[in-house]
């Protein structure tokens, strides 16, 4: 996800008078059976619904932070909420963030900061050539599904979004350093980066390969080790049991 600029953080944590999160006119926070690791988002112009989600989930999402980028208690793992909220007046998902930060404030007390720390990181850029895939043709929700075993498919993402996503498998932050702003349609064939299994039923891909080699031979884009300061938020306090509705 994209990392935001140090005046962005002072808005987060302190408010600004130039954008006024935008109040909730309605919104249901309710203890979840379950935690998806695939928790889906769902949002439209003012309505925002995230189901089986944990809180650090809610977090990130609410604060746009990778999860290598987020410090907070263990529990916060462990908790799964389904919230759904909608403004008073339509919204754009930048603002609807800015209401999921409130709303995490006065249902569960949250309070966070950030501060900048140096570390060893991945920066996704273009490779020699520049891309290989298109804008998307149409509005829609950002998506990541599988198709099979034959590829991996991303819809209507943000480079920063595709950064985000590919963070956790590499273990340490990705950021985006492509220099493109859109949202674009992604589709890696993995067909080649498929080894069946011992006993012949399934097969695993390759993930490494699938993140080094074909992100750079088919996409146009690459990873490059770097170190740099980057942006993290730490959770000082957050109840495990929300305000009522």
């Amino acid at each position: 996800m994209k990392l935001a600029a140090p005046a962005f953080f002072l808005l987060a944590c302190c408010g600004s008078p130039a954008q006024t999160p935008p109040a909730s006119e309605v919104a249901s926070v309710r203890p979840s059976d379950f935690i998806r690791q695939d928790a889906h988002v769902e949002t439209a112009p003012g309505s925002l619904t995230i189901r089986s989600a944990s809180l650090r989930f809610f977090v990130q999402w609410a604060y746009d932070m990778p999860p290598f980028q987020l410090n907070g208690p263990a529990w916060l793992d462990d908790t799964g909420f389904d919230i759904a909220a909608k403004t008073s007046e339509p919204a754009d998902v930048d603002h609807l963030r800015l209401m999921l930060r409130t709303l995490l404030a006065d249902r569960f007390g949250l309070k966070v900061h950030r501060e900048s720390k140096e570390m060893q990181v991945y920066a996704l850029t273009l490779a020699k050539g520049g891309q290989k895939f298109h804008e998307s043709a149409a509005n829609g929700e950002a998506a990541f599904t599988n198709e099979g075993n034959v590829a991996l498919i991303a819809s209507h993402v943000s480079m920063s979004e595709l950064a985000s996503k590919i963070s956790e498998p590499l273990g340490r932050p990705v950021i985006d350093a492509t220099g493109l702003k859109g949202r674009y349609d992604i589709r890696i064939d993995v067909t080649a980066y498929r080894t069946e299994n011992e006993n012949g039923k399934g097969a695993q891909l390759d993930m490494m390969s699938i993140l080094f080699n074909a992100r750079q031979a088919q996409l146009g884009v690459k990873l490059e080790g770097r170190r740099e300061t980057v942006d993290i938020l730490t959770v000082d306090h957050a109840e495990k049991t929300p305000s009522e509705n």
